[in-house]
This record gives C-alpha cells, sequence and structure tokens, in this order.
C-alpha cells in the first residue's frame, strides 16, 4: 500500500491535491497521526458515554445505551 493510499484510508476520501504531493514519509505521518487521533477520540467517547450512563438509573441503562451508541 503506497503512503497516498494510508492516508486516503485514514481519511476516508481521497487527500486534497496539494497534501498527495508531500513526500512519502510525510503522508505515512499524518496518516498515523490521524489514526491515533480517532482511536483517542474513540476511547473518550467509549469513556464520556460509561460515565453518563453511570448517572441513569439501572433499570433504564441499556435502554440508553442502546440510544447513544445506536
Amino acid at each position: 500500500m503506497t503512503a497516498k493510499d494510508e492516508l486516503t484510508k485514514a481519511l476516508g476520501a481521497a487527500p486534497p491535491e496539494a497534501v498527495a504531493t508531500l513526500p512519502a514519509a510525510t503522508l505515512t505521518r499524518l496518516a498515523e497521526q490521524i489514526d491515533a487521533a480517532k482511536a483517542r477520540q474513540d476511547a473518550d467517547l467509549e469513556k464520556s458515554v460509561k460515565v453518563a450512563i453511570d448517572g441513569v438509573p439501572f433499570a433504564v441503562r441499556g435502554i440508553v445505551r442502546k440510544a447513544l451508541l445506536g
């Protein structure tokens, strides 16, 4: 997989042409940073949902969790 392909996968779309012309090492590092940021965001969201659900009465936690997370 090329560096541009890695970045496209991380972004979920093709990068702008100005970005796509950067050196391969830069594109790879950018893709890694985007993946790491997404992982942190997912972890923070999960933690936030757990904290929020702790304040919900036990009997309806499952319903609220499903409503929040789909």
